[in-house]
């Protein structure tokens, strides 16, 4: 679905037309370029490990961002005997115009509603949300209250639609300095640049943190409802102590979900974990009439003529398993056209995990993962299988500490080395 371009689009255009061609853009700041092939994970912590949802811009056409939502959670609902995951892929259209004036963040991805929202961003707020917040001045914005399961219009006569669940409120700066945000950016940890503000939407306390880009000004983190879940009381922690003795799942217990916050927390997290971009770049002097070759390629090459080895994380797996999700493609591909180009090279691939479950189980799973990624290299993109080892190691080489989310992303990876 197609939007006319406003009187605002050719500022953006001349913005961002630079990000989708052959030569990398310079910024003032470290960004995050708004362009065919960005992709946001987030994660979501669960008892039985994270589960991250996967955001990608499909398209930038005719004024508009189509972004492609993928989500792949664990199925808690005792009472649905359905697959044990929850497998939701949704499409939803931004137009150009949004991005620079909106004032409503349309935060929820629902099925089988309106794809094109007007008035709405999706996965930041707009570039005049963030100019007026860098002025630190009271700006209004409006949330969505939206739940799985509605089915929304875009038209406001029309119920029910989407701008029937909305909450408004007023962001606050709450940054006196400037603040940074730890995230992984195409597999190397970085500290991107954020405006933080604090809101309170319908009498609860929360807080983000924007990207402070206003070409991108993604959403990098929130916190809503804070300290809305209370600590247990001793009738509910002798519960869940007997609970989880027993091994019953806490989401089968009603008002179970509790259990994870024995301390009390925010009822809504959001975390964004990792960021990768392909925009495509010139080739390097060495590889001249090669042509163009993409940021990750040339990362990737870099890294193993280099140190001979690099972490991966942007091969995504499904949630506690080996099959590999579509979003992974780019990442498969990158690796396949470097060995290519390096018909005598080999690698050695390698499955790592959190500490989230058994030492038995994540050695397993690591393995699986690893074999995972050859098998894919071999049959869907002709690597010689002999050009390519697996193996994994399990929970047992971390990167980061197993407490955090950010901590666990960056020890849940695949390690190539060059032989």
């Amino acid at each position: 679905m197609a939007a006319p371009v406003s009187r605002w689009a050719p500022s953006l255009l001349a913005i961002w037309a630079p990000l989708t061609c052959a030569a990398t853009p310079v910024s003032p700041m470290p960004g995050v370029p708004l362009c065919p092939g960005l992709t946001i994970v987030t994660a979501v912590a669960q008892p039985s490990g994270d589960y991250e949802s996967i955001k990608t811009v499909e398209s930038i056409d005719g004024g508009v961002v189509r972004l492609r939502y993928s989500s792949e959670m664990p199925n808690t609902d005792p009472f649905d005997a359905g697959p044990p995951l929850k497998k939701l892929t949704i499409h939803r259209n931004v137009s150009l115009t949004d991005l620079e004036t909106a004032v409503i963040y349309e935060q929820t991805f629902l099925e089988k509603s309106a794809e094109l929202i007007p008035g709405t961003t999706a996965i930041g707020v707009s570039a005049a949300v963030l100019t007026s917040l860098r002025k630190r001045a009271p700006t209004a914005l409006s949330i969505s209250n939206a739940y799985l399961g509605l089915i929304l219009s875009a038209d406001p006569n029309q119920y029910p639609n989407f701008y029937s669940y909305l909450q408004k409120g007023i962001l606050t700066r709450t940054d006196a300095a400037p603040a940074r945000f730890a995230v992984l950016v195409n597999d190397m940890p970085v500290e991107l640049p954020v405006l933080r503000a604090a809101a309170n939407f319908a009498g609860d306390a929360d807080e983000f943190e924007f990207l402070d880009d206003e070409r991108n000004p993604l959403t990098l983190g929130f916190r809503m409802g804070i300290g809305a879940i209370k600590p247990l009381d001793p009738n509910w922690t002798a519960i869940c102590d007997s609970a989880r003795k027993s091994g019953t799942p806490a989401g089968s217990l009603p008002g179970g979900g509790r259990c994870d916050h024995p301390n009390g927390g925010d009822r809504d997290v959001l975390r964004v974990i990792k960021i990768n971009h392909a925009c495509p770049q010139a080739a390097a002097p060495a590889a001249a009439g090669a042509g163009q070759i993409t940021a990750l390629e040339q990362a990737l090459e870099q890294a193993l003529a280099g140190s001979r080895k690099v972490d991966i994380y942007s091969i995504y797996f499904s949630f506690n398993s080996d099959a590999i999700r579509e979003e992974s493609a780019p990442t498969l591909n990158a690796i396949a056209e470097v060995l290519r180009r390096h018909p005598d090279w080999k690698l050695a691939i390698s499955g790592h995990t959190d500490a989230i479950g058994s030492d038995s189980y994540n050695l397993d799973l690591s393995r699986r993962r690893a074999a995972a990624v050859g098998s894919a290299l071999t049959t869907k993109f002709a690597i010689a299988a002999g050009r390519l080892a697996t193996s994994g190691f399990g929970r047992s080489q971390p990167k980061d500490t197993n407490d955090t989310l950010e901590g666990r992303a960056r020890n849940r990876r695949v390690e190539l080395v060059r032989q």
